[in-house]
């Protein structure tokens, strides 16, 4: 039984979701709070008081295993997030055999729950237009994202531990938004579009949730007795174009993005790639990513809402919150 003397292992913890997990646990009480991080990454000023820094990597297996050997219990929150082909094998590595060291370790020192935060990327897309849930299975079809087998390898791997006796837990969050590190995976569409950097829209539409909802659902997992499930975290199912132009209104900017039609896309995936190619840079549109987000994807919480009783903000309120915070720190 995990309860507030545990002693919590927490990876990403210099990341956007992982720093809200640390958040949230501290501000639960939890008094033994231990966050992995990378030698020379930076921790958020108002993280530096209750969390216990630990250097190091998922990848260096003898670490791993050594900071592990204390710990109740594990949230893995750390991903490589990116969709630039160049990548893909980087990704694949950190994120399966990362999740592979952890759940090894995991089992070797005896922790009494692992907590994986995945992503909806990992559940997959089908069909243009479906209302996907938790018992949908990636399936590799032409919808889906490096990212996303990067997600489901990592999941295997949960599940791989279950079957060997760890008790587990996964959570799918949709698209995170929140108000803190604006350079971050899905924060930068917010200097994106404050920048006029974004010209085109994906025409299709996807799961929204407040990071807040995230760090929550993953500190509920730990006290939760729910044992080998996973859980779809999201708030509401929104438009991508409806979600951009709300940044864009909050910003007091004008929105001129155009939308990613067929052709337009695929233009648009070759001048990315050149741009690529020319500065190094992960391109902002690929073609897996073109038609992953042209899908209209619906995405059910009912699961964790009756799971464990999850209440979400109201994204379109997140939304504005984020914006006032990002003009503030403009």
């Amino acid at each position: 039984m995990i309860d507030k003397t545990s002693k919590i292992f927490v990876t990403g913890g210099t990341g956007f979701v992982g720093s809200y997990i640390l958040r949230e646990l501290r501000s639960q009480g939890y008094k033994h709070i231990y966050a992995l991080k990378r030698q020379h990454s930076t921790v958020s000023p108002d993280l530096v008081e209750g969390i216990h820094w630990l250097d190091g990597d998922i990848l260096d297996v003898p670490t791993t295993y050594d900071q592990l050997s204390a710990m109740d219990a594990v949230i893995h929150a750390a991903a490589d997030v990116g969709f630039s082909l160049r990548r893909r094998q980087q990704i694949l590595s950190v994120s399966r055999d990362g999740t592979a060291t952890l759940i090894n370790a995991a089992l070797a020192s005896d922790v009494k729950k692992f907590v994986h935060v995945s992503s909806v990327a990992a559940i997959g897309r089908q069909k243009v237009e479906e209302d996907i849930h938790e018992k949908k299975i990636f399936s590799h079809s032409v919808f889906d994202t490096s990212y996303g087998l990067a997600k489901f390898l990592a999941e295997q791997e949960v599940w791989r531990g279950q079957a060997e006796g760890l008790n587990v837990a996964i959570i799918n969050p949709s698209l995170i938004i929140g108000s803190k590190q604006f350079d971050r995976s899905s924060q930068k569409i917010f200097n994106k579009i404050a920048h006029q950097k974004m010209p085109y829209y994906p025409t299709g539409s996807t799961g929204w949730v407040d990071v807040r909802d995230v760090a929550s659902a993953a500190a509920k997992c730990l006290s939760n007795e729910i044992m080998g499930e996973r859980f779809i975290i999201s708030s509401s199912n929104m438009a991508y174009r409806d979600g951009f132009e709300l940044i864009a209104s909050q910003l007091q900017v004008p929105f001129k993005a155009k939308p990613l039609t067929p052709v337009m896309g695929k233009i648009a995936c070759y001048i990315e790639a050149f741009k690529s190619w020319l500065t190094g840079k992960d391109p902002l549109l690929t073609h897996e990513t073109l038609n992953s987000m042209s899908c209209r994807s619906n995405y059910d919480n009912t699961k964790s809402i009756k799971g464990f009783q999850m209440e979400y903000r109201d994204v379109q309120d997140t939304i504005v919150e984020a914006c006032q915070n990002y003009k503030n720190q403009m």
